[in-house]
């Protein structure tokens, strides 16, 4: 679709994006806002159709990204994974309505579910899959699949999105009460490290299909490579946020309050006000119309014709 278009044509001028380091930049940063600015007004949208929408716009933003960094491979693949599974969630996004029509009881509230605290057995899972299973990751794709780490950083942000996701999903496990037994734990590790191995492997096959000459991938991840202390700088707060927040879901999780000031509280509430309203995105189209709509009002009121 046209939503693609952006990462499309990138793709297509590969060759001249790779001959400015500033232009690959502009790009990460134009992507990165994007991707952020998305996932979080898809966070607090109360309708499906937003946030598969705002999902999306996050998804697409995250595509210019892998441009801007350098794994314009990476993007297209990224495109075609993406169309694939967001094809599947619009076709299945129905299912929970039929599903309360079906059962008008539905869904089953279960207070001894509610009261039930999370076993040491789905703590130790969650922290086995943040901590150990990045490293096991590394080892297979720098071993295994001979993908260099140390030279190209688009590679690096990359695994560093497969912890974050890889992290995300063993979250949703956990709210989901589904790690129940060291069987299901032991499955659940292993089902994700083969997906991640597969998806690396999918990954590389198809740049080398895009790109067969492995210099020309290099020069482009050479081009858009930061600084040194940017690049670790970026690595390190993001990953204290991630760390920061997963340390909020767990105090809350087990019922305990974090103080913070009262004028975070507030700024919060705003922001959030704010993303709801998908930053008055909206109206302000509305009144940018208005106002283009009594001008040409006014010119059609004092021309007496157009010229012929």
């Amino acid at each position: 679709g046209i939503i693609n278009a952006g990462g499309f044509l990138i793709n297509r001028l590969a060759p001249f994006y790779g001959l400015s380091s500033t232009t690959l930049h502009v790009a990460f940063v134009v992507g990165m806002v994007t991707a952020v600015l998305g996932a979080t007004m898809m966070l607090v949208q109360n309708d499906i159709k937003k946030t598969l929408g705002f999902s999306t716009i996050g998804q697409m933003g995250y595509m210019i990204m892998e441009c801007g960094l350098g794994a314009f491979s990476l993007a297209v693949f990224h495109l075609i994974a993406h169309g694939l599974f967001k094809a599947t969630v619009f076709l299945s996004c129905g299912n929970v309505i039929h599903k309360a029509r079906q059962e008008p009881e539905f869904p089953h509230a279960d207070p001894r579910a509610e009261e039930q605290g999370f076993s040491r057995l789905t703590w130790a899972t969650g922290f086995l899959t943040t901590l150990l299973l990045p490293l096991v990751i590394l080892l297979v794709s720098h071993g295994v699949l001979q993908i260099p780490l140390r030279d190209s950083q688009g590679t690096v942000i990359f695994l560093f999105f497969i912890w974050v996701t890889s992290s995300q999903a063993i979250l949703t496990l956990i709210r989901l009460r589904a790690v129940a037994s060291w069987k299901v734990s032991a499955a659940m590790l292993l089902i994700l490290l083969f997906v991640v191995f597969i998806y690396l492997f999918a990954v590389e096959s198809f740049t080398a299909f895009l790109y067969p000459n492995p210099e020309e991938v290099a020069s482009y991840f050479q081009a858009a490579a930061f600084p040194n202390w940017l690049f670790d700088g970026l690595i390190v707060g993001t990953a204290l946020v991630i760390i920061l927040g997963w340390f909020y879901i767990y105090a809350q999780a087990h019922g305990r309050t974090m103080w913070v000031p009262d004028w975070v509280e507030g700024f919060r509430l705003r922001l959030y006000v704010l993303f709801m309203n998908r930053l008055y995105a909206d109206e302000c189209y509305q009144a940018l119309g208005r106002v283009v709509m009594r001008v040409v009002h006014r010119i059609d009121k004092r021309d007496t014709g157009w010229p012929k």
